[in-house]
């Protein structure tokens, strides 16, 4: 078995090298050397662009979503105020309501603690209710602007 071996080196050791063709190859290996590093290195680039063009999309969808985030916290900023502006509104309008019902009631009660009065008992009766004293005659004028006023008081 080693005299075959010697015999295939022999064989491919016995050839005649031509120095041209031998550089020619060794051009050519180290052209498809170069071409392929200049591949991986292209490829590699181009890996990189796109990574990239990537973190520059997230990073642009990351800032349109802090655009939108805060355009949307600015609406609600800006109707929680509008809201608290008619709710202030709104509060002064029943507080003044409020002072005027007060005012109303404190005229009611005075009215009330004299409905007991006797004068007001008989002014109301003679006014309202047509009623007199034993002895006192009323007298109805037929003019009709006298029963308008009457019409007009009652009212």
């Amino acid at each position: 078995m080693k005299k075959k071996r010697r015999s295939r080196e022999f064989k491919n050791s016995s050839k005649v090298i031509d120095m041209d063709e031998a550089r020619r190859e060794r051009q050519e290996k180290r052209q498809e050397q170069l071409e392929e590093e200049q591949r991986k290195l292209d490829q590699s680039n181009e890996r990189k662009l796109r990574r990239m063009r990537t973190l520059k999309k997230k990073q642009s969808r990351k800032r349109l979503l802090a655009i939108a985030i805060a355009a949307v916290l600015l609406c609600v900023a800006a109707f929680s105020v509008a809201s608290i502006i008619k709710l202030q509104a709104k509060e002064h309008e029943m507080l003044k309501q409020q002072e005027q019902l007060e005012q109303e009631k404190a005229e009611l009660e005075k009215e009330l603690k004299n409905s007991d009065d006797k004068e007001n008992v008989e002014d109301e009766a003679r006014s309202k209710l047509k009623l007199i004293k034993p002895g006192e005659t009323i007298y109805i004028p037929e003019d009709e602007s006298f029963d308008e006023q009457e019409q007009q008081e009652q009212d």
